[in-house]
């Protein structure tokens, strides 16, 4: 029987609803160390971009479990914005910042990244499960945590960087991470658009 007008709107709500609550899910798994709810809120597998990490979700919650333990303390205040669905597949972007503070060279540093995170997602019997996630960098700052500190940054390393990426790209070469230069970002605005239209597509087809 064809669902009524009404019906299909509840149901699109539902959906929206609980996507965007794992979104949200996630990034609090992050926060707060559950590793196992962090693992969960994909299917197996999933494919993970960052700054620093470029794997399989598993690998992503075992690599982000050895940085917290080494100090790697970010936070993610994330906001469910968007989001394009058929059927049981779906694609949500979200406005973000990602916040760090670090100590370098005996400096403590607070730096901030602008981003939108963007993530394929499946219905499965057990509801919906995140199948991937991307950062896109919009921008990003640096600043002491004492204003009479100075900087204690390289500049050539963080000119070398993508501008929209560049303290926090910095930042984690600064840890012996290797920061990918190829990430999606708005500064290189024909890559984005090519990656907006593949994943349109995999909504619409699967493939």
């Amino acid at each position: 029987m064809p669902r009524t007008s009404a019906e299909k709107r509840t149901e699109a709500i539902l959906d929206r609803d609980e996507i965007f609550y794992l979104v949200r899910f996630e990034s609090l798994c992050r926060d707060n160390r559950d590793w196992e709810g962090l693992a969960g809120s994909y299917l197996p597998g999933s494919p993970v971009r960052t700054t620093w990490f470029h794997g399989t979700i598993e690998d992503f919650a075992d690599a982000l479990k050895a940085k917290t333990a080494a100090g790697g303390v970010a936070r993610h205040r994330v906001f469910p914005a968007k989001l394009h669905q058929k059927g049981d597949r779906a694609i949500c972007e979200s406005p973000a910042n990602i916040t760090e503070r670090l100590t370098l060279d005996g400096v403590e540093l607070d730096v901030m990244a602008h981003v939108r995170f963007h993530s394929r997602l499946v219905l499965t019997d057990a509801g919906w499960r995140l199948n991937s996630f991307e950062a896109i960098y919009e921008s990003d700052s640096i600043r002491p945590v004492n204003p009479t500190d100075s900087l204690p940054i390289d500049w050539t390393v963080v000119n070398a960087m993508r501008p929209s990426y560049r303290f926090f790209g910095f930042c984690e070469a600064s840890r012996n991470y290797d920061v990918q230069q190829d990430l999606l970002g708005d500064d290189h605005p024909d890559a984005l658009d090519k990656f907006y239209l593949a994943e349109r597509h995999w909504v619409a087809t699967g493939e």
